[in-house]
């Protein structure tokens, strides 16, 4: 009988120690009861050429599943009714050599991939100490080598051989799975293994009639009569097994993670996908609750969203797809998006198809966080605009009151300090602008390289000797189209927020290169531009920035400074530069690791364009 593969290409030393020491003891137990029974009984090999056909025949319907449907809904294998005749036919001790060539076949023979040395060996020993046990109870019971249908005698020795072989067979094979992945093995029992008591209890009285008609008929009648259905039977198990290559093809290629649990929330299949995203080994995880998956906080909302999918098919998993929180193996959370399906054959088992959406969650925040930037720079606009009129307004009549006045004359200094607090309000009015990118621009063609060189001077001045300067610059001109003088302020900016940030000293890097970014960075990096880009990195060694601050880090007027020490909006200004240049910033950043701020202009053509007015 087939068993569900919970150990796929894991290695023995990579098993618990409990799990190998039990799976060599059942190998070393299989191994030396062969050994005996043989050696105290070698006429039982005799003679060898119906020995040779049972065997042949017992590893290739093994190899090939070949299944006969019945009437439970379930299968019966054909190599089970084969290892059955042969224990009626031949005994425990020559059907034992059957077992092992059966185990030996079925682990290796038409397998997808190649399976360790120890599942050979612990399948050939099950089935070595199975077919023993069952023989042996056959044969205590009173059953015979002519076993006769119409005596209710045989009924006895008949079930009691079933029942042994389903017990012997199933159980060492349960513990092991148990042992391997954390399971219970009453649980994998009583799952796996019960469902199909009927089939071994059919594929006995299926071997029995067997041999009754071929008592009867002969074997030639008997081979020509399961002949057709033997063949019929292959291709269908050959149609299927291509579907099945098919689907574990599909599972295993799959980028979402694809999970299934039973009707007890245990998980029974994981795909290669799902152990990336949340970082647990299938072998690991099979047969522990799904709960494993989810964190604390949302876990009774997303069982009782299971349980009511399950049971009644409704709920948000009801033809839909649910965004909830996940939890990976470190107890990290992050968004999945899934989409659930029933599986009604199965008890009411559900697989889940489930996409990691923390990318999508973050390009979502960066679109509203530009579409909340873009209303309050519709808004700075049109107030810097109103203002300046105003500002207008009283320059013109400061200027005719200078023109009217003497210097020296008390007058005339009050009138020059409202000038220069016009002139100062004209400031923040161009600061405005700069935020609601509608300032006036003079883009050219310059190299971004020679910005940091002809500011250096200056930045090495501006950040005293306790911080360590560095420039990077490549050696061919990396050529943009922006206004420079609105790039040096996005440097001085950042070169000073950098500063503040390392009151004790540190590290400031400054750095330009060019890179060619791909859709998926691009989508990452760039608002999902991909082509070639200058990148102007400053990255500094300070405090660094927290999660919080960084989701507010380009909002006007928001600053971490002390009162009177920041207007907050230099930030907010360097954004609206760098978007106004067709450009985007980015920020990596985590507290007590420093912080870089790189910022993604497009590698310009040769082609000087034009001033504009932006």
């Amino acid at each position: 009988m087939s068993t569900p593969d919970y150990t796929e290409n894991v290695l023995l030393r990579d098993l618990s120690p409990r799990a190998r020491w039990y799976i060599v003891g059942v190998i070393v137990l299989g191994a030396v009861t062969l050994a005996l029974m043989l050696a105290r009984h070698p006429e039982s090999l005799s003679p060898p050429l119906s020995l040779l056909f049972f065997v042949l025949l017992s590893s290739l319907t093994s190899a090939f599943k070949v299944q006969f449907p019945i009437a439970s809904g379930s299968n019966m294998s054909v190599s089970y009714v084969v290892d059955i005749a042969s224990l009626i036919l031949r005994g425990p001790h020559a059907t034992m050599i059957v077992g092992a060539a059966s185990g030996w076949s079925q682990t290796n023979l038409n397998s997808r991939t190649r399976n360790p040395a120890y599942r050979t060996l612990f399948n050939m020993a099950c089935l070595v100490l199975t077919v023993q046990a069952a023989g042996q109870v056959y044969q205590r019971l009173g059953g015979t080598s002519e076993p006769d249908l119409s005596d209710i005698g045989v009924l006895a020795p008949l079930t009691g051989m079933a029942l042994t072989y389903f017990l012997v067979n199933t159980a060492p094979i349960a513990v092991a799975i148990a042992l391997t992945t954390s399971q219970n093995a009453w649980h994998v029992w009583k799952t796996d293994f019960l469902p199909s008591l009927s089939s071994y209890v059919l594929g006995v009285a299926a071997a029995a009639v067997v041999i009754a008609v071929t008592e009867r008929s002969g074997y030639w009648l008997t081979l020509l009569l399961a002949a057709a259905p033997l063949y019929l039977t292959y291709r269908v198990y050959r149609a299927g097994a291509q579907t099945e290559a098919r689907q574990g093809a599909i599972l295993d290629a799959a980028s979402d993670a694809i999970v299934t649990m039973d009707h007890q929330f245990a998980i029974r299949e994981f795909n290669p996908a799902a152990e990336r995203m949340f970082g647990h080994r299938r072998m690991n995880i099979l047969g522990k609750s799904i709960e494993m998956l989810l964190p604390p906080a949302g876990r009774a909302m997303a069982m009782k969203a299971f349980s009511d999918y399950m049971l009644k098919g409704e709920g948000p998993l009801t033809g839909a797809q649910f965004e909830m929180l996940a939890q990976r193996g470190d107890g990290t959370e992050f968004p999945v998006e899934l989409t659930a399906a029933r599986l009604g054959g199965d008890k009411g088992a559900i697989t889940g198809f489930i996409r990691d959406i923390t990318e999508r969650r973050a390009i979502e925040e960066r679109l509203r966080q530009s579409q909340k930037l873009e209303a309050i720079g519709r808004l700075a606009a049109g107030l810097a605009h109103d203002f300046n009129n105003i500002l207008m307004s009283i320059m013109g009549s400061a200027d005719l009151l200078l023109m009217e006045t003497t210097p020296g004359d008390p007058a005339h200094d009050e009138t020059k300090e409202i000038k220069q607090s016009v002139q100062r309000g004209a400031s923040l009015t161009r600061q405005l602008l700069a935020l609601s990118r509608r300032q006036a621009t003079s883009p050219k063609l310059f190299a971004l390289g020679d910005v940091l060189g002809n500011m250096e001077t200056m930045l090495r001045r501006l950040m005293g000797p306790e911080i360590e300067f560095v420039s990077i610059r490549p050696t061919e001109p990396t050529l943009v189209v922006a206004d420079q003088a609105h790039i040096e302020q996005v440097v001085l900016n950042l070169v000073v927020n950098a500063r503040d940030a390392m009151p004790d000293g540190g590290r400031l890097t400054l750095k330009v290169e060019e890179l060619e970014l791909d859709e998926a960075e691009a989508m990452a990096e760039a608002d999902g531009r991909p082509g070639r880009y200058a990148r102007l990195s400053v990255s500094d060694t300070g405090t660094g920035i927290d999660e919080q601050t960084r989701a507010r880090l380009f909002e006007p007027f928001f600053t971490t400074k002390e009162p009177g020490k920041g207007t907050g909006l230099g930030l907010s200004i360097v954004y609206g530069i760098v978007k106004q240049s067709g450009g985007h910033i980015t920020v990596v950043s985590e507290p007590g690791k420093g912080a870089t701020f790189n910022i993604y202009l497009p590698i310009a053509a040769s082609v000087e364009p034009s001033p504009a007015l932006a």
